[in-house]
């Protein structure tokens, strides 16, 4: 008998059998505590990863916290202070009516301003005025640059930083945060180069609170096997580097809208997958 593919149909019945009762469990209005894996359990699993070629490089794989699904609209924007803030009160940009938007031209500056709240800031700059920019610099003036013309002073946390070869700068990414999970369509991007801010792009939620009672989450085990089991683009040998849980959905034209828990799984050449922490469904 050919063991390791007895062992992985076994597994994989298993996985799908969880599946299936987070979903009933869910629409029953239970905790999914209820069928928490065990540390045996546990430990198969990861067997059953490491045999398929899966790293698991996170210090630990802890069982999620009970969520409720998030409310959230648009962040709105006085598009007047904006102005003041990217240009200054004394100078006037040229603007042009787009989609949709506004696009506001200053010399080598130019920001759009999107009715959703939305903003785009390109600075063609080309004089060189930090020739040494190190990565410590480039996320001090990219976390000044959101505080002083954003006026963004909380919620926003760097997520990680990029070095841009082309650019010779840092690509700064920011996750808006609510009660200690992220909103990972709730962010920021700085490009931090030796000639300044380059790129400012923010995409900016606003959480309205929780709606309806916390329920528990699958286990972030299970949401690993169902992206590795799942995803044509997954290839192995695979490191997954970052499991996290928090919140995240597409963005609906809509005044506000639900989000689902979910659990972020990332892996080393920064592919991204959400899964549906009730349900264990890939999240698009």
């Amino acid at each position: 008998m050919d063991w390791k593919r007895a062992i992985s149909i076994l597994v994989a019945s298993f996985i799908a059998l969880n599946i299936f009762l987070a979903i009933n469990l869910y629409r029953q209005g239970k905790s999914a505590d209820e069928f928490s894996l065990t540390p045996g359990q546990q430990e198969e699993i990861k067997k059953f990863l490491r045999e398929k070629g899966v790293d698991l490089r996170v210090k630990s794989l802890k069982e999620g916290r009970p969520q409720s699904l998030l409310e959230v609209s648009f962040e709105k924007v006085d598009e007047e202070e904006v102005l003041k803030n990217f240009f200054g009160e004394k100078e006037i940009p040229k603007v042009i009516e787009v989609q949709d938007s506004r696009k506001y031209t200053l010399e080598n500056q130019q920001l759009i301003v999107a009715d959703n709240g939305f903003i785009t800031y390109f600075n063609n700059n080309e004089e060189v005025i930090w020739p040494n920019l190190t990565r410590e610099q480039a996320e001090k003036e990219a976390e000044d640059f959101i505080k002083k013309r954003a006026k963004i002073t909380k919620g926003a946390v760097l997520d990680k930083v990029t070095y841009d070869k082309e650019s010779g700068g840092y690509l700064c990414e920011y996750v808006r945060y609510y009660d200690g999970f992220f909103i990972d369509n709730s962010y920021i991007t700085v490009l931090v180069t030796p000639s300044g801010i380059k790129t400012y792009y923010q995409c900016w939620l606003k959480p309205l609170g929780y709606v309806g009672k916390k329920r528990g989450v699958i286990s972030p085990l299970i949401a690993i096997m169902r992206v590795i089991n799942e995803e044509e683009t997954v290839t192995f040998p695979v490191a997954i580097v970052v499991v996290k849980q928090g919140y995240y959905s597409k963005i609906y034209d809509a005044n506000r809208w639900q989000m689902p828990p979910v659990w972020k799984i990332e892996s080393e050449n920064g592919q991204v997958y959400y899964v549906n922490a009730y349900t264990g469904e890939m999240e698009q």
